[in-house]
């Protein structure tokens, strides 16, 4: 059974409240008026981006604990008006997140928190956190969707002011499947649920010739057609294709193509 009222859910869960999505996050320097001023051209910039991009993105006020800015793609809004979801801030987890999915946030939150304070300032901004969460939307239906969330703006000290997330459909079946990876590197490290921990583990990395035939893939190209543009043999097309679709674990090339450009494959 899905629980839209806020209060049965904190019955439920005692100690549990807006609040458990802001640990450890300690935000001591403080943020003016002036600061706020120097982003507002930013927020607006992602206004047009997301028209522009059709992305359902959103960013996070941890001074405030609120939504600065919210996308008007309905993705995230799960039917709920825009204005209405900015107003409701992380209230609005409660009501659209999947019951069984709210602790794992929380933890999710908590966790993802801790490695980025265990980061050096100067690196913090060059982080992005990924997991895949259940969303209900106002018609009843459940969607599987994939979060990512990166700094958007640091204090002095290098506690996180400001963050960005975007929110995509998931290509996973479950929720969970956390991980933190730099924008420069192919490594990332993966949570473990079970040892609450980290773990170093290699980003999915294709090779030249795999992101190629993969492109020409989404164009709408046969695999004949590839292998003439390529010069190559139709059945190395083929092979690249299979060894394309067993790294990422999908199954046809859209799935393909769609896993690639929301985890920064291609």
């Amino acid at each position: 059974m899905y629980i839209c009222d806020i209060s049965m859910i904190l019955k439920m869960k005692p100690g549990f409240n807006i609040d458990s999505f802001f640990k450890p996050i300690r935000l001591e320097h403080p943020v003016t008026d002036a600061d706020y001023d120097n982003v507002q051209p930013y927020v607006e910039a992602l206004t047009g981006l997301s028209r522009i991009a059709n992305m359902s993105l959103y960013m996070t006020d941890y001074h405030k604990r609120e939504f600065l800015y919210v996308s008007s793609n309905p993705l995230f809004l799960c039917g709920y008006p825009r204005e209405e979801v900015q107003a409701m801030g992380y209230e609005f987890y409660f009501k659209v997140v999947h019951p069984d999915d709210l602790k794992m946030l929380v933890e999710i939150n908590e966790k993802g928190f801790e490695y980025f304070y265990k980061q050096p300032p100067d690196s913090r901004s060059n982080l992005f956190l990924s997991y895949d969460f259940r969303m209900r939307h106002l018609n009843g239906q459940t969607v599987m969707i994939n979060h990512k969330i990166t700094p958007f703006a640091l204090a002095c000290d290098g506690d996180i002011w400001l963050s960005l997330s975007i929110v995509n459909l998931s290509t996973q079946e479950k929720s969970g499947n956390v991980y933190v990876q730099r924008f420069d590197s192919v490594e990332r490290m993966e949570y473990s649920f079970k040892s609450g921990r980290w773990k170093t583990a290699r980003a999915v990395v294709l090779t030249d010739r795999e992101k190629e035939v993969l492109q020409l893939s989404a164009q709408g190209y046969t695999a004949q057609s590839i292998a003439d543009k390529l010069f190559v043999d139709v059945s190395t097309v083929k092979f690249h294709k299979t060894n394309v679709f067993n790294k990422l674990g999908v199954n046809n090339t859209m799935e393909a193509v769609y896993f690639a450009s929301v985890n920064h494959i291609i």
